[in-house]
């Protein structure tokens, strides 16, 4: 799932929440989207554990190549003709072009997980809302006072 999807499906959930004019109705369908965000959170959680496991090899033979200890066939594929001392191989992991892409893919799953997070902790707060509002509504009313 992409992370516009998520915005997309958040806005919706929202605008439900929001629209709903029913406490009672708002109050019921907490369980319901809690869960729904808690399985996508798990979801991207397993995404994300996947992604840098990738990222973990690449850099693994990333570094084997930029130490000059991989195969010469890797060096026919992709020319290196430099000799790095091994205390600057870590520059060039640092601007290595896949070894970023790699975390970039990393850093966007781990906002669509901090994305899903922060709604699911304001579906969860809703009960709280609800209840302060039928409190509102009895002391508005003299039943709370």
């Amino acid at each position: 799932m992409n992370i516009n999807d998520i915005k997309l499906m958040i806005l919706k959930d929202s605008h439900f929440l929001k629209d709903e004019v029913n406490i009672d109705t708002a109050s019921l369908s907490v369980p319901e989207l809690s869960g729904k965000y808690h399985q996508l959170i798990s979801e991207e959680t397993m995404s994300l554990r996947i992604l840098k496991k990738e990222y973990d090899v690449l850099y693994r033979d990333r570094w084997i190549f930029y130490s000059g200890k991989a195969d010469p066939e890797e060096y026919d594929k992709e020319e290196f003709n430099l000799k790095i001392l091994k205390q600057d191989i870590d520059k060039f992991l640092n601007a290595d072009e896949q070894l970023n892409t790699q975390k970039d893919k990393v850093t966007l799953q781990e906002s669509k997980i901090n994305l899903l997070t922060e709604f699911t902790k304001s579906i969860m707060s809703l009960s709280f809302n609800i209840g302060n509002a039928i409190k509102w509504k009895k002391f508005l009313s003299g039943e709370l006072g």
